[in-house]
């Protein structure tokens, strides 16, 4: 892999003004235009409800929150560095043990594939423990699109990224595989919020689509507690939490599923 890239990711993973300004730029000129003509539910007013509070989010959670989970997440690293007698440098290609002995590109596919199984599992515990208040934060807002993505509590982010991180640098991975990994998780978490109708099609199965993860942002009874997986659908397939009305086909169904089910209907106890 590019040694150049290393070093760009490992630079677009500091929370910085100008990291911050770049990315806000870049999807607000993608993203924007596309939810105004291609929107999935209607075309709902840039300056809907939230909105403000949404712009805010986005100055707050790059330039503090993720300073905060970045000097946490980084120390930890640091310190199990330290721990082998090694300076944590985030560009570097060098990692330990047979993992880190790998390829530097399959050791960058490998991190986003664990890594998006461990936010699977912190992901369920937020939603299933006392610190669902936290997360909650982020399921406040009515009205979805991609500037909702960045509405985080930062406990929310410390605790999440720390439990991805720390397995991670433990198992040998170099740093400049995580940081490679980093920049594709962060667009994932932007697009699968925004108002698009996007499914990807027969990869529907295999990626989180923005139309997957608003049904985990649902009040619909069905859709609750469902759809945890950031990037990769296969973990709700394996731990049963996986829903997606398949169409006409799985709407001719969705009632029979219901009764089998015995689950009232919403307002019903």
């Amino acid at each position: 892999m590019d040694l150049t890239w290393t070093h760009a990711a490992a630079w677009s993973a500091r929370p910085t003004p100008l990291v911050a300004a770049v990315a806000f730029l870049g999807f607000a000129a993608v993203l924007w235009p596309l939810e105004r003509f291609w929107p999935a539910r209607h075309r709902q007013p840039v300056r809907r409800h939230g909105f403000g509070t949404d712009l805010l989010f986005w100055v707050f959670t790059p330039l503090v929150g993720k300073l905060l989970t970045y000097s946490v997440v980084f120390a930890l690293a640091a310190g199990l560095f330290a721990l082998c007698g090694r300076d944590l440098d985030l560009s570097s290609t060098e990692g330990w043990g047979p993992v880190g002995r790998q390829p530097l590109g399959v050791q960058a596919a490998e991190v986003f594939v664990l890594a998006d199984f461990l936010f699977y599992w912190a992901h369920r515990w937020f939603h299933t423990t006392r610190l669902w208040p936290f997360h909650a934060v982020h399921h406040s807002n009515t009205q979805m699109d991609w500037l909702t993505s960045m509405r985080f509590h930062p406990v929310n982010d410390v605790v999440s990224r720390t439990l991805q991180a720390v397995p991670l640098v433990v198992l040998g991975f170099a740093p400049a595989a995580v940081m490679c990994a980093i920049p594709v998780v962060v667009a994932f978490i932007v697009v699968t919020h925004a108002n698009l109708p996007w499914t990807w099609g027969p990869l529907k199965y295999v990626f989180v689509s923005p139309v997957y993860h608003h049904w985990h942002h649902s009040t619909d009874r069905a859709a609750l507690d469902k759809n945890f997986a950031g990037a990769l659908v296969v973990w709700d397939w394996l731990f049963g939490t996986r829903y997606l009305p398949a169409g006409l086909v799985g709407l001719l169904a969705w009632p029979f599923r219901r009764v089998a089910s015995r689950t009232p209907p919403a307002g019903v106890s």
